[in-house]
């Protein structure tokens, strides 16, 4: 096998290890982010070479390292916090609340932490509206409920009867896991995710909506921790192959030059 291959087989190593020692990094930074989805990487072997061993006069195939294929989210049912505020909602089971994006598009997310902005509108805290639109009237004292299946009402006070301002509805996909990460707890769709199906909440294939809480990350620290330590050591030990082949072209050169 030449040198140079050798090379580039540690040297994908610890490239490979960087990348996720910084997916790592990326989760446990978000371990408080209500609706964060932790990542993982998932690596392949690369293109196979036959080389013939002198002794046996027998092909081997050795490979060239290692690539990152894709960076995956883990979609896996964060658990729920109680947080008494009307306004803030999560969802457990499957979907998607969705969002309108500055550039039009329609955003994804499981981080419930609405507010109510200037025109009564339900956003996001970076004031991304609700889709469909969900309008609370701003200059009348009441009280906002929204109950399992997604039906958002307020109670005006005297009246025993609430009334419905509208409908929150979620979005499931065939393949969750193809949704492309764009920050800010926002997914978009991909083309691996395959189309949003959209329906209503507390129905055959949707979650229901739990009022007054949200979904806290799903990042597991006691595994983030002893992945760390695992792509630490495969980082330092891709790093001493690389060492021990600067060493042997070392070696090779002053028997050369003698």
């Amino acid at each position: 096998m030449p040198i140079s291959q050798l090379m580039r087989a540690a040297v994908s190593g610890m490239v490979g290890q960087k990348l996720r020692l910084d997916v790592i990094a990326n989760n446990l930074a978000n371990v408080d982010t209500a609706g964060y989805k932790s990542s993982r990487v998932n690596f392949q072997d690369v293109l196979y070479q036959a080389h013939l061993l002198a002794t046996t006069n027998r092909d081997l195939r050795v490979g060239a390292g290692v690539v990152p294929a894709a960076i995956q989210s883990m979609f896996t049912q964060g658990s729920l916090q109680q947080t008494d505020i009307p306004t803030d909602l999560a969802i457990f089971g499957d979907g998607f609340f969705q969002v309108r994006l500055a550039d039009g598009t329609t955003g994804y997310t499981r981080n419930g932490a609405f507010r109510v902005d200037a025109d009564g509108r339900l956003v996001t805290a970076d004031g991304h509206a609700v889709v469909p639109d969900i309008v609370v009237p701003l200059h009348e004292p009441h009280s906002l409920t929204v109950d399992r299946n997604g039906a958002v009402r307020i109670i005006r006070p005297g009246q025993a009867d609430s009334e419905e301002i509208g409908q929150i509805q979620i979005a499931t996909f065939t393949n969750p896991e193809g949704l492309e990460a764009r920050g800010q707890t926002m997914f978009v769709q991909g083309p691996a995710s395959g189309g949003a199906t959209i329906g209503l909440p507390n129905t055959p294939g949707f979650g229901q909506v739990v009022s007054q809480a949200l979904e806290v990350s799903n990042v597991n620290l006691a595994e983030e921790m002893s992945n760390l330590v695992v792509a630490q050591r495969a980082y330092g030990l891709s790093l001493r192959a690389l060492q021990t082949i600067d060493e042997m072209i070392g070696l090779a050169n002053n028997i050369r030059s003698r």
